[in-house]
């Protein structure tokens, strides 16, 4: 039986950035994985030797002194990751059915401005407005800016506005309205929910600096593996916890699908939370919080196909299209079996093999 003072329930990024943290500052942690690979969305896998990744396309914010940066830096992967710039003039395009412009999203807040302002020229201050208020939402945020501050909790007016309406108090023209919100697929955004500062926080990153690893995300999880276990961590694949064994004062220890007990002082569950409230019996959880989390809404899924190029065919493309079949990039999420899909993303990912061809896209 393992004694620790953190169990870690999950490898995705999160928990392996905890994990790396509690080890770097003196804790004895222990990271628990029921799959092989570790790294959760960071994953792999191979075909007719092309790699793909699962779920981390690309990344924003890693210029020096952004926060990304900042962040990989503590954790120890700057210096190591294998990384691609993506085109400054656009490393995402927005697309629209019998529309033959591409609507580039470039890198930097100026050009990111001017560059839209060209094709927009009456709503060059629509346009400033938006890039304005989008850096002042994500300045709100301490923990975003790598900042020592205590977040305003008086100022809440961030969270109370809707992405959607807060772009259409900034621009007037409907297409432009839609080039802004073009790439809302990456963070599920729903018109008549999502907060600006969900798009704010997401969008900034990559305007100021959009990258794609070489070779798969992957890398950050083999990085971020090491680290933990070069700081005293341990880390177990292969290690499905089925229940959390409770006491008085809280979780005792977990409990393993083969078997084995692993006891800690505190524990971090980086699954999902109603999966981490079943392993826990009744009685130890309000009911009534247990129903208010089973009954929240999973955010929409992709369906994703994968293809591998012949060699030498298909030319690299150091930027991601978004393309949307009708004027409202919002309503792809309510589509029928007759329309679906109502919108589609071209990722092309970044190979050593070369830099002027792909093999391979999703």
């Amino acid at each position: 039986m393992a004694k620790y003072d953190i169990v870690i329930i999950g490898s995705g990024l999160g928990g392996m950035e905890c994990a790396y943290i509690l080890a770097k500052e003196g804790y004895k942690v222990c990271l628990l994985e029921k799959n092989r690979q570790l790294g959760g969305n960071l994953q792999i896998f191979v075909r007719d030797k092309v790699i793909f990744d699962t779920g981390v396309h690309y990344i924003g914010g890693l210029d020096e002194g952004q926060n990304l940066y900042r962040f990989f830096s503590y954790l120890g992967l700057m210096d190591k990751l294998k990384l691609r710039r993506m085109d400054e003039s656009g490393f995402d395009r927005v697309t629209f059915d019998n529309d033959p412009l591409e609507y580039p999203h470039a890198m930097g807040y100026e050009r990111f401005y001017e560059t839209l302002a060209a094709i927009f020229p009456k709503e060059r201050e629509g346009l400033k407005l938006y890039c304005d208020k989008l850096q002042e939402a994500c300045d709100s945020f301490p923990i975003y800016r790598v900042r020592d501050a205590v977040f305003n909790e008086d100022d809440l007016s961030y969270l109370n506005i809707g992405a959607k309406s807060f772009i259409e108090t900034c621009v007037q023209d409907p297409k432009l309205r839609n080039v802004l919100a073009g790439t809302n697929a990456l963070y599920a955004g729903y018109a008549d929910r999502t907060p600006l500062y969900v798009h704010a926080l997401v969008v900034n990153t990559y305007i100021e600096s959009a990258w794609k690893c070489v070779d798969g995300g992957a890398q950050i999880a083999r990085l971020l593996a090491k680290g933990i276990k070069d700081h005293g961590g341990e880390i177990y694949n292969y290690c499905e916890v089925s229940k959390i064994e409770m006491g008085s004062e809280g979780a005792t220890a977990v409990l393993t699908t083969d078997g084995r007990r692993f006891e800690g002082k505190q524990f971090i569950s980086n699954i999902h939370p109603v999966q981490t409230l079943d392993m826990i019996e009744e009685g130890f959880v309000r009911k009534s919080f247990r129903k208010r989390i089973a009954g929240l809404d999973n955010s929409i899924s992709i369906f994703t196909v994968h293809i591998v190029f012949k060699p030498d065919t298909f030319e690299y493309l150091n930027y991601n299209y978004y393309h949307s079949k009708n004027a409202d990039v919002w309503s792809a999420i309510h589509y029928t079996e007759e329309n679906w899909p109502e919108n589609y993303i071209v990722f092309v990912p970044a190979s050593s093999k070369s830099e002027k061809y792909a093999d391979s896209r999703m």
